[in-house]
């Protein structure tokens, strides 16, 4: 039994170090390809100026919207959990509808607005209405499984409300708000659409013009390489400051009421923050969209909606599909217990996510072009986007494998159950459903994704974003419409089940149910 074990352990450090390799592809495309500059080429392109202002201007982007979700989406998601508010539920949802919304398309609708928006601060602000649901997810979900015990016992102790929510409440988020920020700032980033719009000049952008205007893709290769190196010591910071797992009674928190703070002035601050992101984020984004379509509803063809809306489906759910595929192994090394190797695996994932859509679709041309049948084809480009939100997979579907009680795989095992029939059988039921709303969640992602669609799709076909940014570019918010209010339609159901609240006692009880049903096929077989 344990020589099989360690062959299967074997095996499946074999299949990460091949999924690991098939996403590094666009590193050692970028490595390969600044090795072409020479060494005081590679120094003097670092050390220009406008490097720096590029580097500072990324940065000094990151820290505005990553500090801001820190502490506005802390404070909203606590507000949401806690403050006695009129339609907490509806609230909720209306705070995490902007998932459904792409940078770019927020972008377009707020420079609709005023044509005058461009800058630093613009940016931040796009980018701060586009990530905030990330850290709204986490936070929240991170609140609802609280150890309210702990909760109970600061309160008899005669600590107050504030002590404890700074002592007791915020030291067991902390993790989730730390991986709210790691999100936010990944997008940051990677992100192209928003700070292109609003003559923001990031890396990001700055890689995409080094590539257009004197196509040296190997001075983009060393730009890229510094992007990577920002998302590197990022993750790594990101390690430090979520600090060891706080030990908790875990789900048991779920079966206990929560109070909820009742103060007229808190919950009146609570209602108006929420009404006023909610007005930012979905309201004027949504009036603006629909009011461009009804200026002109005709100029667009209902056949060209309904093929840019097929093409995007259909290769987005590839993508999420592949995704989630080479998630699997990962996922099943991170949930089999803390080691050196998981740990490096799981953040080769998260450096690769911050990877712009230009420097992927670049390594895959390069690569895709010597592959004869897979240049210009659908699964290239839905390779792309599995390479591109891997990391979103793998958080996901591990986070679905440790639903399941170790007790039951336990169980199951003493009933003479193999690895493999536990994890058939037993592991792969119970955490499907969550497994899908992973799928669910790289498929919202995907349907956004613009760069590398730009540079990887088949001649001839269009997707919604690639649409969108065709006429969003050239100020033709008439014709742009149609299209970006289709994709945030298309987007937001499966946002809106995202939100759908899934508790633990359901999950211990998804459990239960099926170690009994376990339970009674290894006696009906006996």
């Amino acid at each position: 039994m344990k020589s099989q074990n360690r062959f299967g352990s074997y095996g499946l450090r074999a299949l990460v170090v091949g999924v690991l390799i098939l996403i590094s592809q666009p590193l050692i495309y970028l490595i390969i390809r600044a090795s072409e500059k020479s060494g005081s080429d590679i120094i003097a392109l670092l050390t220009r100026q406008k490097t720096f202002e590029v580097l500072g201007l990324t940065l000094a982007l990151l820290c505005i919207v990553v500090l801001t979700n820190v502490f506005l989406g802390t404070a909203i998601a606590a507000g949401l959990h806690y403050v006695r508010i009129p339609y907490p539920r509806a609230l909720f949802v209306a705070t995490i509808v902007p998932l459904a919304i792409p940078s770019y398309v927020f972008t377009y609708t707020w420079i609709a607005l005023i044509p005058a928006l461009q800058g630093l601060w613009a940016a931040a602000f796009i980018l701060v209405l586009s990530t905030m649901p990330y850290m709204l997810l986490a936070v929240s979900i991170s609140f609802a499984r609280i150890d309210s015990g702990l909760i109970e016992v600061a309160r008899s102790l005669g600590l107050s409300k504030f002590a404890v929510f700074t002592r007791v409440i915020l030291p067991q988020v902390r993790r989730s708000i730390s991986a709210g920020a790691l999100l936010s700032g990944l997008y940051v980033l990677s992100d192209f659409g928003a700070v292109s719009l609003l003559n923001v000049e990031t890396l990001t952008v700055s890689i995409q013009n080094l590539f257009k205007s004197s196509y040296d893709r190997s001075a983009a290769a060393v730009i890229g390489l510094l992007l990577f190196l920002a998302a590197a010591l990022f993750v790594s910071l990101e390690s430090l400051v979520k600090g060891r797992d706080f030990e908790s009674r875990g789900a048991e928190g779920f079966a206990q009421r929560i109070r909820r703070v009742n103060n007229l002035p808190l919950s009146i601050l609570t209602t108006t923050v929420l009404a006023l992101y909610s007005l930012l984020a979905v309201v004027l984004p949504f009036y603006v969209l629909i009011s461009r379509y009804l200026q002109n509803p005709s100029a667009v063809a209902a056949s060209d909606l309904a093929t840019a809306a097929l093409s995007t489906i259909s290769v987005a759910a590839m993508g999420a599909f592949i995704a989630f595929l080479l998630s699997l192994p990962l996922a099943f090394l991170i949930t089999q217990g803390a080691s050196a190797f998981a740990s490096v695996s799981e953040k080769i994932t998260l450096m690769a996510h911050a990877l712009p859509g230009v420097v992927v679709g670049l390594a895959l041309v390069s690569f895709g072009s010597r592959l004869g049948p897979l240049y210009q084809s659908v699964f290239l480009l839905a390779f792309a986007y599995a390479v591109l939100f891997l990391a979103k997979s793998v958080a996901s579907t591990s986070a679905a494998l440790a639903l399941v009680s170790p007790q039951l795989k336990e169980v199951a095992a003493t009933l003479g159950k193999s690895k493999s029939s536990v994890t058939m059988q037993v592991v792969f039921p119970i955490a499907l459903p969550n497994l899908a709303l992973g799928v669910l969640l790289v498929f919202l992602t995907a349907m956004k994704e613009l760069p590398a669609t730009l540079m990887l799709r088949p001649t001839g076909m269009d997707t919604l974003a690639t649409e969108i940014w065709s006429f969003a570019a050239i100020s033709r918010f008439n014709e742009a419409a149609p299209y970006a209010l289709l994709l945030v339609l298309i987007a937001a159901i499966p946002t809106f089940i995202l939100t759908i609240p899934r508790t633990a006692k359901n999950e211990i009880a998804k459990n239960e149910i099926a170690k009994n049903e376990n339970e009674k096929k290894v006696s009906i077989s006996q």
